[in-house]
């Protein structure tokens, strides 16, 4: 199962590295996978077994609640990119043309209730800024005042410092797992029933290729996995379900 799992991984950085191919060079496009195979993984974790989130006090006071949507856009932005919403837009790159995680729902999907850490994104957004000011020191880069610390950054920039914060040895766990969330937005719109979803074209659904359900909104498969029923339905059971 994990060679499967991988594999269909694979495929899909291969998707997004096509995305990006006529906008950056190698060496961006070499980060990003490097970004992507670190990200998906923990994706994949988290969705299995989320962890809880937690925020260091010493992050200090919480911005304003739109510099902090606007840093999380970026934040998410950075890992599945989409076009600009429009053309003053500072928090989308706009590196590819299509929808990407933020048109997916990723701000919706980090503050969805059954996530857990809406109280703690402030305090992210703060942290993510705190980061990019010391690169920006680090790498001689003149930051635009008139945006968070992060959105001012171009995108090879987000994408070299996002590396740095999810490094596998000791990355912080919390940007870890708001990570898993904007990937868990895109790829299962899990903050929006499936059928409301669908119907309304979530391009992260669209992208990956997830079946419709039938007219009535219920998924019925007309092949057995193993071409063999596996499990007779419970007298008792409701919807045809074997358990």
């Amino acid at each position: 199962m994990e060679g499967a799992h991988m594999s269909e991984t694979d495929r899909w950085i291969d998707r997004e590295d096509e995305r990006l191919a006529q906008s950056a060079g190698s060496s961006l496009r070499l980060n990003r996978r490097t970004l992507l195979k670190r990200t998906a993984a923990l994706a994949a974790a988290w969705t299995v077994c989320p962890w809880p989130i937690s925020v260091r006090s010493a992050f200090g006071q919480a911005p304003d609640s739109d510099l902090v949507t606007q840093t999380l856009e970026a934040f998410a932005d950075t890992l599945i990119p989409g076009e600009k919403r429009f053309p003053g837009d500072r928090a989308i790159a706009g590196v590819v043309s299509g929808a990407g995680a933020v048109q997916a729902g990723a701000i919706e999907m980090m503050n969805f209730p059954a996530v857990g850490f809406q109280q703690g994104l402030p305090f992210l957004a703060a942290a993510l800024n705190s980061h990019a000011v010391a690169y920006a020191s680090g790498h001689g880069i003149s930051l635009d005042s008139g945006v968070p610390p992060f959105v001012s950054l171009d995108f090879a920039s987000r994408t070299a410092l996002l590396v740095e914060i999810l490094d596998g040895n000791g990355g912080d766990p919390a940007f870890s797992g708001l990570a898993s969330v904007v990937f868990a937005a895109y790829h299962t719109a899990g903050y929006l029933p499936t059928v409301d979803a669908i119907r309304d074209g979530h391009p992260g659904l669209a992208a990956i290729g997830f079946p419709p359900p039938n007219p009535d909104g219920v998924w019925r498969f007309p092949e057995f996995s193993y071409r063999r029923v596996l499990a007779r339905p419970h007298p008792k059971s409701k919807g045809d379900n074997p358990a």
